[in-house]
């Protein structure tokens, strides 16, 4: 099969739904079909969210788009997210090539969050209903990174027998890439490789931070085994008075540090701004204590919502940012929105960390046995879990080796792959189907019957 795989952001990137889809790529590569990445291209400083400087983009990125499947003679368009999905049905109807729609998250849920207006919060979640409504069920067949976001598609008409739910878990080929390594030529490699066709072939492996999607109904999602993580000789300099001074304090046993540390985007989503409140609580208690963000995005606002023991580190590598990790005591998702899986979660257990997460982003968790889930919008509550870990290196060994071992499963990744391989097959050989009635009725000259 000749497949394109779209994505309407720039690529390489080291955000989540780049690397998930350049990892889909090399895997149905790995399994003998020829697959072009169709992305923005190489862009610098590309600002997240909806902005006018989107729409030019998206408009370069149909015309990309037609112009790979005329010239590679593509089988099947294989969009991840909205902008990709509106380009590729609007191509796929043009070139009648079958689209699949890949769904990362319900746009009702996650648009809003770029706005602070509540009007401008409103008018996004009704747009963002909208765009869940019509684009989806409009393709031939639907994938869902979650059980909540294929219950919202659902919902919203698509057909129970046109979706299904696939969940992310870690590429076992790459496990490697989660051990610490001097030097950075592999991530040099991969993006000179990328740099060559940034836009449409994309044949680059961006090392390290690699995830790839088994089956919603599994508990945990999978990953090789790895060597134990090492830690980090990183310190960073950053010592704070503590706030909220009426709390008892509490000193950490056995900690190296007190670091805690989120690795991820900064998009409103994340909620960041209740994990700066949470933390805000833990230094009360553990006054050493320090918080470390480590991101590929420019800071922005953010920088200035910061409080004492945070740092914002612009990590330019996948090996920076398993660094960071790797000198962490607490690793945290504070994400409260649901229909989405935080890619994050799967570095963080695969490194061993003991894990912090709001229950609407503890995708895989099991709570007490491979991480601490805390209600969502609790702020309280995610202080004390994290507090607690910290003071107690016992139960942040216990629940990292465990998390650890729920990633270990190295057969995950095949039948990932399989599943997704057969959805293509399956679209494919419903298309021909169809397109074999058409031409039978319309040589016998009998009307076609219409579903009612």
């Amino acid at each position: 099969m000749r497949i394109a795989l779209v994505l309407a952001g720039p690529y390489p990137d080291l955000r989540g739904s780049q690397v998930l889809v350049q990892q889909l790529a090399d895997g149905i590569r790995g399994r003998g079909h020829v697959v072009h990445l169709v992305t923005y291209g190489a862009v610098a400083g590309t600002r997240p969210g909806p902005h006018a400087a989107r729409i030019a983009r998206d408009v370069v990125l149909v015309a990309r788009l037609w112009r790979t499947v005329q010239r590679e003679a593509i089988d099947l368009i294989h969009a991840h997210n909205y902008e990709a999905a509106i380009a590729s049905l609007m191509v796929g109807r043009v070139t009648n090539r079958p689209v699949v729609y890949h769904g990362h998250n319900a746009l009702a849920e996650e648009l809003p969050l770029y706005f602070r207006a509540r009007l401008a919060r409103r008018l996004a979640h009704r747009l963002g209903r909208l765009l869940d409504a019509h684009v989806p069920r409009r393709a031939d067949f639907c994938i869902a990174v979650t059980e909540e976001l294929g219950e919202i598609l659902r919902r919203r008409g698509v057909a129970a027998s046109d979706l299904t739910c696939i969940a992310p878990a870690a590429a076992p080929r790459d496990a490697a890439a989660h051990r610490p390594r001097v030097g950075q030529e592999a991530v040099g490699v991969a993006m000179a490789a990328a740099a060559n066709d940034p836009g449409e072939r994309g044949g680059s492996r961006a090392a390290g931070w690699l995830l790839a999607p088994p089956s919603c109904g599994d508990q945990l999602p999978a990953r090789v085994p790895r060597a134990a993580p090492r830690r980090s000789s990183l310190r960073l300099p950053l010592s704070l008075p503590g706030s909220f001074a009426s709390l008892t304090m509490a000193t950490p046993t056995d900690s190296s540090d007190g670091l805690v540390c989120y690795a991820g985007n900064l998009d409103g989503y994340q909620n960041l701004g209740f994990l700066l409140r949470s933390f805000a609580r833990v230094r009360a208690r553990v006054p050493a204590a320090r918080l470390v963000l480590v991101t590929h995005a420019a800071p922005g606002a953010l920088r200035r919502a910061v409080g004492p023991g945070v740092e914002i580190v612009r990590a330019k590598s996948y090996d920076e940012v398993r660094a960071r990790l790797d000198a962490a005591d607490v690793a945290v998702s504070p994400r409260a929105e649901r229909s989405g899986f935080p890619m994050k979660l799967l570095n963080y257990m695969a490194a061993g960390k003991a894990i912090v997460a709001s229950t609407g982003s503890a995708k895989g968790l099991r709570d007490g046995i491979t991480g601490r889930i805390v209600p969502d919008g609790d702020e309280g509550a995610f202080a004390a879990a994290v507090v607690e870990l910290l003071s107690d290196r016992a139960a942040r060994a216990r629940l990292g080796a465990a998390a650890r071992r729920a990633v270990e499963d190295p057969r995950a990744w095949d039948g990932v792959l399989a599943r997704i391989e057969a959805v293509y097959r399956n679209v494919l050989a419903a298309r021909g189907a169809a397109g074999t009635t058409s031409e039978t009725h319309a040589s016998s000259g009998l009307p076609m019957a219409l579903p009612e």
